[in-house]
């Protein structure tokens, strides 16, 4: 079928689902150009209204989450980004489908080899702007063709704000949309971060193995139908990252993130380190999930 062939990456002119690499990629490049989206800066809302206005524009129900957060101590205002697609005539109690990446950037190069940039903000093209490029990569498709069950892409707020060793600091704007959930509850959440890498490698991440077997193993399928030649089977590495406040509200969630990046956390983490054709592998496993999977039939 269409579809199929698109997410297989088919080169027919006349399939409008196939997803665009370039796009994706002049996409991180916008965020890196905004400046750091560190919460309560001009960047940080440039790209958020930014997010919104594509969602927007590609027919979403959107909805800016907005709470306030102390995990830090002073209370801060975070705001995740949702947007929605229903099928056409679809009951308003069938479960969605959940795609996930995180928008906000690292207040510090806290990783990078030289200490004087260390407490530099990261410009996050990988880490942050791949899974916002491969969400609205998304968003493209279902914007010009309505989903089998309703999905919900959600740009998460105050990921990255935390500090090594006390892992409550990080995932925030997660902890706040898991303690928001409306019903119907999310059939499944499938997170995307730092999944641009050029010398892409994405195995099954720890934690999602471990508590959300069957939905790994829905990626797994989606990375053979599609043709996907980055992700492996052998789980590697154990990730506290957004997927867990779902998990532990309930929520079937996995973590897609190639965590073996030299340049996490660093000044190298610029536009040269993403490559379009990875943005395109993992944007065609993401429409798979929405289009093509087992849990996207209803009810």
């Amino acid at each position: 079928m269409v579809v199929a062939l698109a997410l297989a990456g088919g080169t027919c002119a006349r399939d409008r689902l196939a997803p665009d690499g370039a796009r994706a990629y002049r996409r991180v490049v916008t965020q890196v150009e905004a400046g750091p989206r560190i919460p309560g800066t001009p960047g940080h809302e440039r790209v958020r209204q930014w997010i919104a206005s594509e969602l927007t524009r590609l027919g979403a129900e959107v909805e800016n989450q907005t709470f306030v957060d102390s995990t830090l101590g002073a209370p801060e205002t975070l705001i995740n980004v949702i947007g929605r697609w229903r099928p056409r005539g679809a009951r308003r109690d069938i479960a969605p489908i959940v795609l996930c990446a995180h928008y906000d950037s690292r207040p510090w190069a806290d990783m990078d080899p030289d200490s004087s940039r260390h407490r530099t903000p990261i410009p996050a093209a990988n880490d942050g702007g791949s899974g916002v490029a491969v969400l609205l990569e998304a968003a493209e498709m279902l914007g010009q063709r309505p989903p089998p069950r309703p999905a919900e892409l959600v740009f998460l707020d105050g990921e990255d704000q935390g500090t090594p060793g006390n892992p409550g600091s990080y995932t925030r704007g997660a902890r706040g949309y898991a303690a928001r959930l409306r019903e119907p509850r999310p059939r499944a959440a499938f997170l995307f971060d730092m999944v641009g890498d050029r010398d892409l490698a994405i195995y099954p991440e720890l934690i999602s193995v471990e508590r959300a077997s069957s939905v790994v193993s829905m990626v797994l399928a989606a990375a053979e139908a599609t043709g996907a030649r980055h992700f492996h089977r052998e789980p590697r590495y154990h990730v506290v990252d957004d997927h867990v406040p779902l998990l532990d509200a309930g929520v079937p969630a996995v973590d897609v993130i190639d965590f073996d990046y030299q340049a996490w956390h660093t000044m190298a983490d610029l536009p040269d380190q993403v490559a379009p054709e990875s943005l395109a592998e993992v944007a065609r496993v993401a429409a798979w999930l929405v289009y093509e999977s087992p849990l996207a039939r209803t009810p």
